[in-house]
């Protein structure tokens, strides 16, 4: 029968002094006399409230927050959040007191990743996010901006509907999930590029597959936000995944960059015009970089 050598027998020693210390710690942890926290769940040692969580995330939140209150305190792992379940709250959250909330905390391994924090959903709170939300606000979700988008959501909306009309006449069957799927990234890439993704079948199912890809390694890499210490984990097993996907992107957005550059001014304004013209502003309140181009129209795709 096998024995274990003595480096395997301090490697198991350190491992149950180290799980002990994890589980233990919170057992001992006295609480702050100064920090007043809303209601919460019991919550278990190491994973917290996590337990309390099922498939569907609102249902669970609704139901928590239904019994405990409003405003409800979670530790999800080793990360803290609060749950606001009610307008009047949100209204003291981001209006009352939006400075106090404005910051947040930066994703687990971010700065590792090709765009780091550059996104502006990622962003922290500072000039370039004062800057863009500024931008946001005046430019790309102006009610001329959305005015102008009409013709082409209308447009994409028609298509769809010849599109399941035309199925039905031949009684073939109809994706309406793909079909959706479709109607949205053409929508989406002729308001951010001027461009339909459907158009190149092979590009299309690209920009699909990153987009479905890219959402599902991001959740499981923002995992290492709720492991504390066991974070690094998380990065060795997704880390590479996320860093090959958004160079992918990156591939996909410089293409188009360039064909904006070296195409002549068009009538109606895409994103991307208007992100260049700002990129090429010197007198611009905040000089933007590429990348910071690049990653607000990354993070622009994949949420929309």
């Amino acid at each position: 029968m096998a024995t274990m050598t003595d480096t395997q027998c301090y490697f198991m020693c350190f491992l149950l002094l180290f799980l002990s210390t994890l589980l233990l710690k919170p057992l001992f942890k006295k609480p702050s006399k100064t920090l007043r926290l809303p209601p919460s769940p019991p919550a278990l040692p190491v994973i917290g409230h996590l337990h309390l969580l099922g498939p569907s995330l609102f249902k669970s939140l609704h139901n928590l927050s239904t019994k405990y209150g409003p405003l409800l305190y979670l530790r999800l792992g080793a990360s803290r959040c609060l749950v606001v379940s009610t307008a009047s709250m949100a209204v003291e959250i981001y209006k009352t007191n939006d400075i106090a909330f404005a910051n947040r905390p930066s994703f687990a391994f971010s700065d590792s990743l090709p765009y780091g924090n550059y996104g502006f959903i990622t962003a922290p709170y500072g000039d370039y996010w004062r800057f863009i939300k500024k931008l946001s606000m005046t430019e790309f979700l102006s009610a001329r901006q959305v005015e102008q988008s009409r013709a082409v959501r209308h447009e994409e909306i028609v298509s769809f509907l010849l599109e399941a009309l035309e199925s039905a006449k031949k009684q073939q069957a109809f994706d309406v999930g793909a079909e959706l799927m479709k109607l949205a990234n053409n929508s989406t890439c002729r308001l951010m590029m001027s461009i339909r993704c459907s158009e190149e079948r092979d590009e299309a199912e690209r920009i699909r597959k990153l987009v479905k890809e890219s959402i599902e390694v991001s959740a499981k890499v923002m995992l290492g936000d709720v492991l504390g210490p066991l974070r690094i984990l998380t990065f060795w097993l997704y880390g590479r995944k996320a860093i090959d996907l958004t160079l992918s992107y990156d591939e996909i957005l410089e293409r188009v960059l360039q064909q904006h550059e070296e195409s002549p001014q068009k009538e109606n304004e895409d994103l991307m015009d208007m992100l260049l013209k700002v990129y090429q502003d010197d007198k611009a309140e905040f000089k933007i970089t590429r990348t910071h181009l690049k990653a607000f129209l990354l993070v622009s795709h994949i949420f929309t």
